[in-house]
């Protein structure tokens, strides 16, 4: 069986997510050295004027500090020194990356820690939180309509705030999906009420045969087989619906088919689908590391075997933006055994990272294609790091950015966890301009 293979009977959906990524590809633009240079200028220029202002904040910031060094408890615990302060709130930056603080409004504070956050759109985000025990506090969905800057939360119930572990899928329109071991529940008016979720069962379209945007549905990892015991299912919104696995004989049937099988034993599934559509998969072909992509939702896949195989591997994770895709091959503790890029869409991957090569030794959540051409990824040293070699080396962004816990991608952008080590998050729609969320 050939190692790259092609859609075949394209859909509407197939040429359209095409016609998307070629569109990318063709929008004339100046060349990757250009931006840098330019890129690099404004820098220079904004710390050139930060520094032509700073001899008349000494005195004044002096002053102030000399009278109040705390500040209230309801900003940023422990948070490193700021790059700036205006009206709106604090703006940490480095290596072109900026996260804009806490504004006026009010923080939401909902009990338990932040451990998911999905974004359906720029506006309308979701988040889970939780205590390490269901005696500390309840278990709680809270929702945004304004980007994060206003939060209401409704606790959940019992029989779902006492299970490990909850894992939080949103659809457009409010309708959201928590599963648990063995079931999954339902919302469809954002997280106020909770009935139990259909399961899907492969060749249906859902639990109870009604019809599914298919634009509209996710692939998710379900217990499967093979090396890592897992499979590719869909999740289907109207009604929301867990569970549809594909049918690797048969085909895909119903009037919205589940997914087909990727050729690969899968171990990792992308949480959401890139801006042209693409949704990957990581895993092994043939005992070698191997990614596959569909574009739309599973019913046609590609899949590609990785040079460079490494028997400590223990999973692949793909990213992509227009025709750049990049593939990391992770170890134990997310140590990078290597890091692959592909200018034509993942049909082809080229090794630029080799173990030991660079820094850091660790990838904590998603690697981040940036829209100047550069990487971001968030390092197991809690660090974020940049590379504009195709990750072949990557150096810490420094200036004011906090310590991070992990990046992840959600349907509408990225989010940062455990922001200054405090639980805090922040959202990106393009991972170079972050939103703090003000809710903890």
């Amino acid at each position: 069986m050939p190692d790259d293979r092609e859609f075949s009977d394209p859909t509407l959906d197939v040429r359209l997510a095409t016609g998307r990524a070629a569109l990318l590809d063709d929008i004339d633009q100046p060349p990757l050295a250009r931006i840098r240079d330019r890129a690099a200028a404004r820098r220079r220029h904004r710390t050139a004027r930060a520094a032509g202002g700073a001899a008349l904040l000494g005195v004044t910031l002096a002053a102030v500090l000399a009278i109040q060094f705390w500040a209230p408890d309801d900003t940023d615990r422990l948070p490193p020194p700021v790059a700036d302060a205006p009206p709106g709130g604090p703006v940490y930056t480095g290596a072109g990356i900026t996260i804009n603080g806490l504004t006026e409004a009010a923080v939401a504070h909902v009990p338990g820690t932040i451990t998911d956050v999905e974004f359906a759109d720029p506006d309308h985000g979701y988040l889970l939180t939780r205590c390490p025990t269901a005696d500390e506090c309840p278990a709680s969905v809270a929702r945004t309509s304004d980007g994060g800057l206003s939060w209401q939360h409704t606790e959940l119930p019992a029989e779902i705030a006492g299970q490990q572990p909850l894992d939080l899928a949103a659809f457009p329109g409010g309708r959201l999906l928590i599963t648990v071991p063995g079931g999954a529940f339902a919302s469809t008016d954002g997280g106020r009420s909770w009935p139990a979720a259909g399961t899907g069962t492969s060749g249906t379209a859902d639990a109870t045969g009604a019809p599914a945007a298919s634009g509209d549905a996710l692939l998710r990892a379900g217990p499967g087989s093979g090396r890592c015991g897992l499979e590719v299912q869909v999740w289907l919104p109207t009604p929301p619906t867990t569970g549809v696995s594909g049918n690797p004989e048969a085909g895909p049937t119903g009037p919205h088919a589940p997914a087909t099988r990727p050729d690969l034993d899968v171990c990792w599934v992308a949480p959401a689908a890139t801006a042209d559509g693409a949704w990957w998969v990581g895993g092994f072909r043939d005992g070698a590391p191997a990614a596959a992509v569909t574009r739309d939702r599973g019913e046609h896949w590609r899949t590609v075997r990785l040079p460079g195989a490494a028997s400590a591997a223990r999973t692949v994770e793909v990213t992509s933006l227009g025709s750049q895709a990049y593939a990391t091959v992770l170890g134990a503790d997310s140590t990078v055994l290597a890091l692959l890029h592909s200018g034509d869409g993942g049909a082809t991957f080229t090794p630029t990272r080799s173990a030991g090569a660079g820094a850091p030794a660790g990838f904590a959540g998603a690697v981040v294609p940036l829209l100047d051409g550069r990487l971001l990824v968030a390092g197991t040293d809690r660090h974020l790091h940049v590379s504009d070699d195709d990750g072949a080396t990557f150096r810490r962004a420094g200036g004011s950015l906090p310590v991070v816990g992990r990046l992840d991608r959600t349907a509408a952008g990225y989010v940062a966890y455990d922001l200054f080590g405090s639980g805090w998050a922040a959202y990106s729609a393009d991972g170079a301009t972050w939103r703090k969320l003000q809710v903890n």
